[in-house]
């Protein structure tokens, strides 16, 4: 069953994450019809890697819907990526982009910068696991 990956516009974001917190972004889609229809995403894929700059050889994180740091609700992605895995990313400016890939397809839909920075609240354990150890 094909799914709607060609229905969704290449976007660029600029976002803002910290060190000691969750970063939680996303984007929801929607046709241009009237009354606005949500554009479903079931059935496609998405990955994003964040590097310092886009030859970089290292990637300093790996968004996925298989790894669960991408998750999908009907017309929406979330990156949803927990407070310990930010504490490990040195803050600095990092380039990102994210792939869709469904029917035999992989588009480039997102891309653009993330500024890391240090967070200045430490917070409390969450779940029994240390954010800064």
């Amino acid at each position: 069953m094909a799914t709607n990956i060609l229905y969704m516009p290449t976007v660029i974001m600029t976002m803002t994450a910290a060190t000691n917190a969750d970063w939680l972004d996303g984007l929801e889609y929607w046709d241009q019809q009237t009354p606005p229809q949500p554009i479903d995403m079931g059935g496609i894929e998405f990955e994003m890697e964040m590097r310092t700059t886009a030859p970089a050889a290292t990637v300093v994180l790996k968004a996925t819907t298989d790894n669960g740091l991408i998750v999908v609700y009907a017309n929406t992605w979330q990156l949803i990526v927990p407070a310990p895995t930010m504490s490990l990313i040195p803050p600095a400016s990092y380039v990102f982009d994210m792939l869709a890939v469904a029917d035999g397809r992989i588009r480039n839909i997102a891309n653009g910068t993330v500024d890391i920075v240090l967070g200045v609240t430490r917070p409390p354990e969450v779940a029994g696991v240390p954010v800064y150890a």
